[in-house]
């Protein structure tokens, strides 16, 4: 039987020993036999009352230079004392995962088994922490089971805090800490009995079906759609995540293996030449408007001047191949078409990136969410003596993409569901003849029904085709320019990245470009 394996994390000065000290020295636990290895080292000094505890430590010098040494150290106390449970106090600057690949080495993955991941963080400090210490506190966050939280003297700063922390790691379990005294409904809630995934999986498949049972005749009653909106739902959702997994790889790609150096170097320093290179990179890459967003975020951390990330954010949804190709089957081979709306689409994309640069936003542009929290704010990881290595930065990708998906994933669930909602609810609205207001109210309908369906860029060229009949094309142009860039389920994930404030003002000046561009282009019978 493996030996659990109980791990307490926290940042320097924390609290760790402390609490370890006061945990583990339980009268009634005096009976089992624990092995406690220290990584880390601070002013107090970790005590046993009951000499049921052995103790080893290791400095950070040798868990960087001799991880092997640490087994085989580890291995040899095992051998001898045979623990009943083994209590590991990590060092607060160095990454979690180094830990993980301790314990996957030969002869600890057999002998040993993680039973739980206690996180101690002082609550006076964590918010300051967060954001100027790298990757490594965010990611023990995020790796925790628990959360102990200890200095915390209002309950407008527990909710603040916990906010924060579940900002990282959703639906951990936190507790609050007062003084050192540790109560029995700690005791309780750390080591009582976890819901089996299993058990919670089939928990809501059941709790699914009973609502379908008893919630589907009501909405018949009230003649909802249900089986409609579910269709449609799903695929939107299933033709948009694989554009947007696309997406992540790319941004996360950027984050973790692109120097800060290399693009302060090689890319380029004026805005117009920056803008070509966006433009030309839309036309290379195959994703559609969920894909662009995440990569957006990514350029914008990495230090690429905002208009230029702009530019390529909306341009690519318009220009890119798939869209291209798209159109091109949607209107029988109409180069005209397709020809014009790649055009446009240009011109529309650079003013919108010319706009930002005569007149950039003040203050913040990204919001700082979880996932800038969870990753080092300015993209520096080069730098990192952990993550020095290729094998580093692939763990590092690969939590980097997995933290993106699910952080913008929420977001596009989210939009998708509103979309779907007037896709369905709203098909009469759409369906009525509106081309009697004139070429601007003609364009104003499709561009809101663009914002508003949602439509993936790589197959809205069919929707707007239906259009073509009772619409004037500059109406249907403006539907093809305008829905790649912005749409109910683009403005949400921009939601986890940026400001409202940005978000807005790139809505309204995207809208009034896009119509602009169009209504003229249009008037001088170019479409």
């Amino acid at each position: 039987m493996a030996i659990p394996v109980y791990v307490v994390t926290g940042f320097l000065d924390a609290g760790k020993t402390t609490f370890l000290n006061t945990l583990l020295n339980k009268y009634n636990w005096q009976d089992i036999k624990m092995l406690v290895v220290q990584f880390e080292t601070g002013e107090e000094e970790f005590r046993s009352c009951y000499r049921n505890c052995q103790f080893i430590s290791f400095p950070k010098k040798t868990l960087e230079q001799q991880p092997l040494q640490i087994v085989e150290e580890i291995l040899e106390v095992l051998r001898v004392y045979t623990p009943d449970e083994i209590w590991i106090e990590w060092n607060g600057v160095v990454p979690f995962s180094d830990l993980q690949a301790l314990l996957l080495q030969k002869g600890l993955r057999d002998l040993c088994k993680t039973q739980k991941v206690i996180h101690v963080g002082d609550g006076a400090a964590i918010e300051g922490l967060l954001g100027r210490t790298g990757s490594a506190l965010p990611e023990q966050i995020a790796s925790s089971d628990f959360i102990v939280v200890r200095n915390i003297y209002s309950s407008v700063a527990y909710r603040r805090i916990c906010r924060l922390l579940r900002g990282l790691n959703p639906g951990v379990d936190i507790y609050e800490v007062r003084g050192t005294k540790l109560h029995q409904d700690l005791y309780r809630r750390l080591f009582g009995r976890r819901e089996h995934p299993l058990s919670l999986f089939f928990l809501t498949v059941l709790l699914l079906i009973a609502l379908h049972i008893f919630a589907r005749p009501v909405l018949e009653v009230l003649q909802l759609p249900v089986n409609t909106i579910i269709n449609v739902f799903l695929g939107i959702i299933l033709q948009a995540i694989p554009f947007l997994l696309i997406g992540v790889l790319l941004s996360s790609a950027i984050q973790v293996f692109v120097p800060q150096r290399f693009i302060e170097r090689w890319f380029p320093k004026s805005i117009g030449l920056g803008m070509l290179v966006a433009i030309l990179a839309g036309f290379c890459l195959p994703v559609c408007d969920c894909a662009s967003i995440p990569i957006f975020r990514s350029l914008v951390r990495k230090g690429i001047p905002l208009p230029v990330a702009i530019t390529f954010m909306t341009a690519t949804p318009v220009i890119n191949p798939v869209v291209i190709l798209s159109t091109y089957y949607a209107f029988s081979g109409n180069l005209s078409i397709v020809i014009t709306r790649v055009a446009l689409g240009i011109v529309a994309a650079t003013l919108i990136g010319l706009f930002f640069a005569l007149r950039p936003p003040k203050g913040q542009v990204l919001s700082g969410g979880a996932l800038d929290r969870m990753m080092c704010s300015c993209g520096c990881y080069e730098d990192a003596d952990s993550i020095s290595t290729f094998f580093g930065k692939a763990g590092l990708f690969i939590r980097h993409s997995q933290a993106e998906f699910f952080d913008v994933g929420k977001y596009l669930v989210i939009g998708t569901f509103v979309a779907t909602v007037f896709q369905v609810m709203g098909a009469s609205i759409f369906n009525a003849p509106q081309s009697g207001g004139g070429l601007a109210l003609s364009m104003i309908i499709m561009m809101a029904m663009a914002f508003l369906l949602s439509l993936c860029s790589s197959s809205d060229a069919i929707i707007a085709r239906s259009f073509a009949n009772r619409f004037p094309m500059g109406a249907v142009m403006g539907f093809l320019i305008f829905g790649p860039m912005m749409d109910i389920k683009n403005l949400m994930m921009l939601s986890s990245g940026f400001s409202k404030g940005f978000i807005v003002k790139l809505l309204l000046i995207t809208f009034i470009l896009c119509f602009a561009v169009v209504f003229i282009f249009y008037g001088l019978g170019v479409i």
